[in-house]
C-alpha cells in the first residue's frame, strides 16, 4: 500500500527543479506510506515518479518503489494489494522470468513486460499504477496510468500546459505548485446532489479522477489523457440458476475472497461494527486461519448508537482479541481539524471510517479487512432498494396523466414544506426515469436547492457540463424500461456501486485509513464475487425472509451467531452527530460556516437558514455537515496537514476484550 504521483512533461518542455518538485508531492502524502520513500527521473528529464511506500508484503529494500526491470526499460510506482499474485508470478516463472523480490510490485512489472495492458484484466485486487515503458526508442516511449475493477484504490490526474501529473491524492497533486486550485462549479454541484464529488470531477477544475476499471495510454511524443474503459459491471441476469446453486456459489466465493486477503507480512485484522457485513468477514477469516484474529469496534455512550453486544457477541464465537474503542463527543473536537484535513475533497462521510482506523492502527494492526460494499451488492438498504421503483412508478403515472404533473408540483410546493417533498417536486420537473428516483431518493439537496444554494454563476457554469440524473444513469449502465423484478433490483445495486459505494464509501475509506497509515481490504467488493451476485435474480436475493440480505444470511448458515444472523434492523458504524454538532461541537461548526459564507461560492442567506434549521430538528445533520466540510477547501495546505499525534492522543481509551 502506498502513496503514488508522476509528472510527465510534453516534448521540449525543461523543468529543472522535477525531481525537487516530485519530493514535495511525496511528501504531502507521507501517511500513505511511512516506511521509505522513492524518486525516479527518466534520462530524458522528460517522466519522474514518485512512492511513499507502507510496506505489507515484503519488507525488505527489495520491494522498494518506484521498481525497474533489470535492464531498466520498464518502471513502475505502485498502490494496492493483487491477492492472485502467486499463481501470476508462477505463470511468469514458467516463460523463464526470474524474480529479485516477493512483492506484488514485481508481477504487475514483469506482467507488463509480456502482456502489456492487458496484464490489467489478469490482476484481481485493488490498484493504481502507472508503468514506464521505454523499450520503444525515444519516439515510442509510453506511460501507462490504470485502476482496479471496483475503484478501491484512487488515482487523480491532472492536464496542464507543462504536461500530465498524476497523484493518489488531491493534496499531493497541488504540492507540486504546477495546478490551479481553481475550484470547480460542477464538481461543488455534484457535491451538494450526491454528499461526495461525482467522478470523474474533482473538486478542483484542472484535477480529474479516473473511473473505476479504467486506464489511460499516453504516448511521450504528445502526451495526453484520454481514459478507456477496460471492464464494464454486468448487466445479464442469469436466470436459469437455482436458489440452492445460486447459495453454494456466493458461499464458495465469499470464502475465498476473504482468503485470498488475508496474505499479508504485517499484523493483519477487521473492522467489527457487529452488523452482517463484518460479522460474515470475521467469521470467515475463522474458517480459513487457525491463527489469532484481531477486531476493532467503536462503542459510544449513547446507547441508541451503539453495537457493542452485536460485536462482542461475533468476536466471542470467532474467539477474536477484540479492541473496543468508547467514541465520545470531546474525541471529535479533539479530532475535527484532522478529520476534515484528511478528505482530501469534501464529503458528508468519513468520521466513522476516521476513528475505526485510528482504533485498528492503536490496536497494533497495518492491514485491516472490512465488510464495505456488502450492502449494495445484497440489498441492505430496503429504503432504496424498494423505494426507488415505487418512486419511478409513481412519476410515470403522474406524468401520464394531462396536467397532473403541474398540478401535483403546486400542491407539494404550497401545502409542504419538508426537503423529501421539494425531492419530489423537483423529480416531476424532470421525465421519469429510475435514475431520476434514485436521485430523489438518494440525494442530498435537491436540484431547486442546489440552484438556491449556490451563487448564480456556479450554477450556470456547472449547468454547462453536469447533469445528476444522466451522471447516475451512465454509471448504473443505462436505463431501463421495465420497472420489476431483477432489472431494477440490479439497477439499483449497479447505482449504488459505482455512485454511493465508490464516489463516497471508498474514497473516504481510503484517505481516512491512510491517514493513519493502514490499508484496509473489501473482500465483498471482489470483482468475481460482485459480477456473480450482480448477476443473480432478484427473488434470490431476497427470497422474502424477515430480516436483511436473507441471500448473504443463506450463505453464511451455521457460520454467525443467531443474535447477528437473524438481526431486524440495520445500523452500522453510525455516529451521533446530530447531538454532537448541536452540543460540544458549536463552536467549531459556527467558525467552519462562518468561512463557508466568505468563500463566494454559496449563498451566505441560504446557509444561515440550513443551520437554522438543523437547530430546530427541521433537516438531518448530513446537509449541514455537507458544509462544513466545504470550509477546508480555500486554504488546504499544499503538504499535508496532519502530525504524528493523532495516532497517539487516545490511545489510552481502547481497551481489549479477549475472547481468545
Amino acid at each position: 500500500m502506498c502513496g503514488i504521483a508522476g509528472i510527465i512533461l510534453q516534448p521540449h518542455t525543461e523543468l529543472p527543479d522535477l525531481a525537487e518538485r516530485l519530493v514535495a508531492m511525496a511528501q504531502a502524502m507521507a501517511h500513505r506510506g511511512p516506511d521509505d520513500q522513492g524518486i525516479y527521473v527518466s534520462p530524458s528529464g522528460q517522466v519522474g515518479f514518485a512512492n511513499r511506500r507502507l510496506a505489507i508484503r515484503d519488507l525488505s529494500p527489495a520491494g522498494h518503489m518506484p521498481m525497474h526491470t533489470g535492464d531498466g526499460s520498464v518502471s513502475i510506482t505502485y498502490n494496492g494489494e493483487i491477492y492472485n499474485a502467486t499463481e501470476l508470478r508462477t505463470e511468469l516463472e514458467a516463460l523463464g522470468h526470474y524474480f529479485r523480490s516477493e512483492s506484488d510490485t514485481e508481477v504487475i512489472l514483469l506482467g507488463y513486460a509480456v502482456w502489456g495492458k492487458a496484464v490489467v484484466s489478469k490482476l484481481r485486487g485493488m490498484f493504481a499504477f502507472a508503468i514506464l515503458d521505454q523499450r520503444g526508442g525515444q519516439l515510442g516511449h509510453t506511460v501507462l496510468l490504470a485502476r482496479d475493477h471496483m475503484g478501491v484504490k484512487p488515482l487523480y490526474y491532472a492536464q496542464t500546459s507543462v504536461g500530465i501529473l498524476f497523484a493518489s491524492e488531491l493534496k499531493a497533486l497541488l504540492a507540486a505548485g504546477l495546478v490551479s486550485r481553481e475550484i470547480s462549479a460542477a464538481g461543488l454541484v455534484g457535491y451538494l446532489h450526491l454528499g461526495s464529488v461525482p467522478n470523474p470531477l474533482t473538486i478542483y477544475r484542472e484535477i480529474a479522477a479516473l473511473p473505476p476499471a479504467s486506464l489511460i495510454e499516453i504516448s511521450l511524443d504528445k502526451p495526453n489523457a484520454v481514459p478507456q474503459t477496460y471492464w464494464h459491471l454486468p448487466t445479464d441476469i442469469d436466470s436459469n440458476i437455482s436458489y440452492d446453486d445460486a447459495v453454494c456459489q456466493v458461499r464458495e466465493l465469499l470464502a475465498e475472497a476473504v482468503k485470498i486477503r488475508l496474505v499479508s507480512d504485517v499484523p493483519l485484522g477487521a473492522f467489527l461494527s457487529g452488523g452482517l457485513d463484518s460479522s460474515a468477514i470475521v467469521a470467515l477469516m475463522r474458517q480459513a486461519t487457525n491463527g489469532p484474529i484481531r477486531t476493532c469496534s467503536m462503542v459510544f455512550g449513547e446507547a441508541a448508537y451503539s453495537e457493542a453486544s452485536y460485536a462482542q457477541a461475533m468476536a466471542q464465537a470467532v474467539g477474536a482479541e477484540h479492541y473496543e474503542r468508547t467514541i465520545t463527543a470531546a474525541d471529535l473536537v479533539h479530532e475535527f481539524d484532522n478529520i476534515l484535513a484528511a478528505m482530501d475533497q469534501p464529503s458528508i462521510d468519513g468520521v466513522n471510517s476516521y476513528f475505526v482506523s485510528q482504533t485498528a492502527r492503536q490496536a497494533g494492526l497495518t492491514v485491516a479487512l472490512s465488510g464495505l460494499g456488502g450492502d449494495e451488492l445484497f440489498g441492505g438498504y430496503p429504503n432504496t432498494f424498494g423505494d426507488v421503483p415505487k418512486v419511478y412508478g409513481m412519476l410515470r403515472t403522474v406524468q401520464a396523466i394531462p396536467g397532473a404533473t403541474t398540478l401535483a408540483r403546486a400542491g407539494i410546493q404550497h401545502f409542504y414544506n419538508q426537503n423529501g417533498w421539494q425531492r419530489m417536486a423537483d423529480a416531476l420537473a424532470q421525465p421519469a426515469s429510475l435514475a431520476n428516483a434514485y436521485l430523489t431518493r438518494r440525494g442530498l439537496f435537491s436540484p431547486s436547492e442546489v440552484k438556491a444554494l449556490v451563487h448564480p454563476d456556479i450554477w450556470a457554469e456547472a449547468a454547462k457540463t453536469f447533469d445528476p440524473v444522466q451522471h447516475i444513469t451512465n454509471n448504473a449502465g443505462g436505463n431501463i424500461t421495465r420497472n420489476r423484478g431483477h432489472e431494477a433490483f440490479a439497477w439499483v445495486s449497479r447505482a449504488e456501486l459505482r455512485t454511493y459505494t465508490h464516489h463516497q464509501l471508498l474514497r473516504d475509506t481510503d484517505v481516512m485509513s491512510m491517514a493513519h497509515s493502514l490499508e484496509v481490504r473489501v473482500p465483498l467488493l471482489d470483482r468475481k464475487l460482485v459480477a456473480a451476485v450482480l448477476r443473480l435474480p432478484a427473488n434470490i436475493k431476497l427470497n422474502h425472509l424477515p430480516y436483511p440480505k436473507p441471500l448473504l444470511v443463506a450463505a453464511m448458515q451455521g457460520r454467525l451467531p443467531r443474535v447477528v444472523a437473524e438481526r431486524k434492523e440495520k445500523m452500522g458504524f453510525f455516529f451521533p452527530l446530530a447531538v454532537w454538532l448541536k452540543d460540544k461541537l458549536r463552536g467549531q461548526t459556527q467558525a467552519r460556516l462562518d468561512a463557508v459564507q466568505q468563500m463566494g461560492w454559496l449563498q451566505p442567506a441560504t446557509v444561515a437558514r440550513i443551520d437554522q434549521q438543523f437547530q430546530a430538528n427541521q433537516i438531518q445533520w448530513s446537509r449541514l455537515w455537507a458544509l462544513l466540510a466545504l470550509g477546508t477547501m480555500p486554504n488546504q495546505s499544499a503538504a499535508s496537514v496532519l502530525d504524528d499525534s493523532h495516532l497517539s492522543s487516545t490511545q489510552d481509551q481502547v481497551r481489549i476484550v479477549n475472547y481468545v
